[in-house]
């Protein structure tokens, strides 16, 4: 595949944060630990000392017995066997597991913490190994159950409940043929279809298939996916847990962060709650909040004792799921980590967790913006070529890039500004003249040059109209490539399955994106 490379900030499609984040990291010294650089990592490597051998031995156990259904089980026992090394360390990224993986963005973070990790080792930092940490306990069902493929939504109707890692697949079956139908069996689309329907099998749950299908994808590469919806992982965090239960440290801490990065112009993206933990059981996934008394659901439906609340902590770690605040920090306890790899919301609210971090004695990584891409097939790039677009033009709104393809192909786009400019000063020095005779009739004046620029705006309107119906094919065609590239006006990447692109592409494409997203080049990229 060819590649373009551009620079965040010149796509105008990310936010002030990402862009500055990229280009101005000192601004950012002030909240996070470590800088986003080679240097950076280098320090992470060094500071992060406390992960000891009993801590790597109960987690690589735990991915034994994570990875134990999987048929193709020697090469994860390899990676898992490299990662129970002493002064092994990991290199992380995280998402919910999406209904096939959803948008293509996951992809393109794996493909990053591969692409990083690799890239360390040759550089002589070290020993790394790549994570997915698998948010399986999300329970936002609504967000996760679709996933758009060739312009279409496939999505997954259930009456299931609570945490979606959970949720068995036993009735995915329509929505599993549909993706299956329009897929087909041809080429690399037959080739990925038939590796969806091994993964996505009636009876498993969510997590296991997104678990295997990201394996079949990635595993090659040395990934190693990590549940963190696991008693014996959350045992081993039960004294943060029982400290946010007790004491409510997180909530200011990071109230206190957001104030410090509104104040300097981001948006902080999550805010806090008293107690940043769920409950989660069969089938519900429910705040705890803080009673009179001690604690209870904040539906209601449960009440606890501190104590009660307290034992059942000791007793069943697994029913206490941390929220978008403290899974970062979770994450961090169980993984020898140095790095995470995010989109731009998480770095925004990774910006407002050191403290908390501090506050819980847990070493804080090198927080990194994944690389972004654009993927151009074929009949695209050749209508763009077709067309004389630049690829910074595609980014234009659309209406925009249209009066600027007019205005190259034509004298220029039609416009009335000067007659406009003209009128107004003729009809300012007249209600001048008339304000003299009588002051009441100037208003009536300025009136009538308001209708007349109107009727030049009207027929202004009408010319550009005529404009564009003399370019009418090329027109459509901006819109349908635009429509193609940027889906309900979304950045492709976040609306679009990487199944668009492997179905034509092949592995070619994952292998593309294991090479060229590592996220130190701090790139957007366009793929064709």
């Amino acid at each position: 595949m060819n590649v373009q490379a551009l620079s965040f900030r010149s796509t105008h499609a990310f936010s002030a944060l990402a862009n500055d984040f990229l280009d101005k990291p000192e601004k950012f010294s002030a909240w996070l630990p470590l800088p986003f650089s080679e240097e950076g990592l280098r320090q992470a490597v060094l500071q992060r000392t406390a992960f000891s051998d009993e801590q790597r031995e109960e987690l690589v156990a735990v991915l034994h017995k994570q990875y134990a259904s999987l048929p193709h089980r020697q090469l994860s026992d390899a990676h898992l066997q490299k990662l129970a090394a002493n002064g092994v360390y990991t290199i992380t990224t995280a998402h919910q597991p999406n209904l096939f993986t959803g948008p293509a963005y996951l992809i393109y973070k794996i493909a990053g913490t591969i692409a990083l990790a690799r890239d360390l080792e040759a550089k002589g930092l070290g020993k790394f190994v790549p994570v997915y940490w698998m948010g399986a306990e999300d329970h936002d069902f609504d967000e996760l159950n679709h996933i758009y493929v060739f312009g279409k939504k496939v999505e997954w109707q259930t009456n299931q409940s609570g945490a979606v890692g959970r949720m068995l697949l036993n009735d995915v079956e329509e929505a599993l043929q549909q993706l299956l139908e329009m897929l087909g069996n041809e080429g690399y689309a037959g080739e990925l279809a038939a590796l969806v329907r091994a993964c996505y099998i009636p009876g498993i749950t969510v997590a296991a298939a997104t678990r295997s299908f990201v394996d079949q994808l990635f595993g090659v590469y040395g990934l190693v996916v990590v549940d963190g919806d696991d008693a014996t992982l959350k045992r081993r965090f039960t004294a943060q847990m029982q400290l946010e239960l007790t004491e409510k440290v997180s909530e200011g801490m990071v109230l206190a962060a957001a104030s410090e990065l509104e104040k300097a112009g981001y948006k902080a993206q999550i805010y806090p709650r008293e107690i940043n933990l769920f409950w989660l059981d069969a089938g519900q996934r429910e705040r705890i909040v803080t009673t009179e008394g001690g604690y209870a659901l904040a539906n209601g439906s449960k009440k606890w004792t501190t104590a009660e609340m307290l034992q059942l902590l000791e007793s069943k770690p697994e029913c206490f799921s941390p929220n978008v605040v403290l899974r970062p920090l979770y994450q961090e306890h169980v993984l020898p980590n140095v790095a995470f790899i995010g989109g731009g919301a998480e770095v925004a609210y990774w910006n407002l967790l050191p403290k908390v971090f501090e506050k819980y004695q847990v070493p804080f990584p090198v927080v990194m913006l994944r690389t972004s891409a654009m993927v151009v097939d074929k009949g695209s790039a050749n209508r763009q070529q077709k067309m004389g677009l630049d690829t910074l033009q595609l980014f234009e709104e659309t209406e925009q890039l249209i009066r600027d393809f007019i205005a190259a192909h034509e004298s220029g786009l039609f416009t009335l500004q000067a007659e406009s400019t003209d009128i107004q000063a003729i009809f300012e020095a007249l209600a001048s003249r008339v304000e003299q005779v009588d002051p009441t009739l100037k208003a009536a004046v300025l009136a009538e040059a308001k209708k007349l620029h109107g009727s030049l705006e009207g027929l202004q309107a009408r010319v550009i109209k005529a404009q564009k119906q003399k370019h009418e094919t090329e027109v459509n065609q901006i819109r349908a490539l635009k429509a193609k590239l940027f889906p309900e006006n979304h950045l492709q990447e976040r609306h679009d399955s990487f199944m668009n692109f492997y179905a034509w592409a092949g592995r070619d494409f994952i292998d593309t994106c294991v090479l060229e997203m590592n996220p130190l080049r701090k790139e957007f990229l366009v793929l064709s």
